[in-house]
């Protein structure tokens, strides 16, 4: 129960990333919306059932510094995969699911020449995840600790991880003592456009949260806070 805490305290956090770099802010390094689904997927009638595979692909709005990027003449798509469920845990209405480390990719495509972002339906298709790996490979990350807290209830969720810069295009614009320390997190709801054979819609960011200033008080002025 402490990691779901954790999710969702990083969830917010990540909604807060798209304000002013403040002193201990999060600051943004991208973020991202698309749609998630299942492969493979053993038992369609589930989510995160054993040695079932979570995938994402969708549009990449904004990238941000130390990356340069080109948003009005290209557009940027993502891919996540290589995510197997480990372990599956039942608490309540909620599901606890696990996975092993995954791969992030993030794709550069000219908006003039390149080819069109498409879903499709029924992923993998013919259209994805090819039309959102196509281009120059803009950034890879790996992320590790991937934890995905699901309501069975209402089957909305969100999810979070470690994120690593590994490779890609944009590596030598990130200087190696900031390729590590990320955090990826975002929210998945049941949307009415979700396209057929797609599980949910999702929209998160990847940030890291800057030393939250330490400020000196007693003990009593603490229990006053709370009375």
């Amino acid at each position: 129960m402490k990691r779901l805490g954790i999710t969702l305290l990083l969830g917010t956090l990540a909604l807060l990333a798209v304000g002013p770099r403040t002193a201990g802010a999060a600051t943004l390094f991208f973020d991202y919306v698309g749609f998630d689904y299942e492969d493979p997927n053993p038992d369609p009638s589930q989510f995160g059932e054993a040695l079932s595979g979570y995938n994402g692909l969708g549009t990449v709005p904004g990238l941000f510094a130390p990356m340069v990027a080109d948003t009005a003449n290209n557009q940027y798509t993502y891919f996540m995969t290589g995510l197997t469920v480990v372990n599956r845990t039942p608490v309540g209405p909620y599901l606890i699911v696990d996975y092993s480390p995954g791969t992030l990719q993030i794709w550069e495509d000219s908006k003039t020449s390149g080819t069109p972002a498409d879903f499709g339906v029924s992923p993998p298709n013919a259209l994805a995840p090819a039309t959102f790996t196509d281009g120059n490979l803009f950034l890879v990350c790996s992320l590790t600790g991937f934890q995905y807290v699901f309501n069975t209830a209402n089957g909305s969720g969100s999810f979070e991880s470690s994120l690593t810069v590994t490779g890609g295009s944009q590596l030598s614009n990130v200087p190696v003592n900031q390729r590590v320390g990320w955090t990826f997190a975002g929210t998945s709801a049941n949307a009415l456009n979700i396209p057929a054979g797609y599980a949910h819609q999702v929209d998160g960011q990847a940030f890291l949260n800057e030393p939250v200033p330490t400020v000196h008080s007693t003990w009593g002025h603490i229990k006053a806070l709370y009375r």
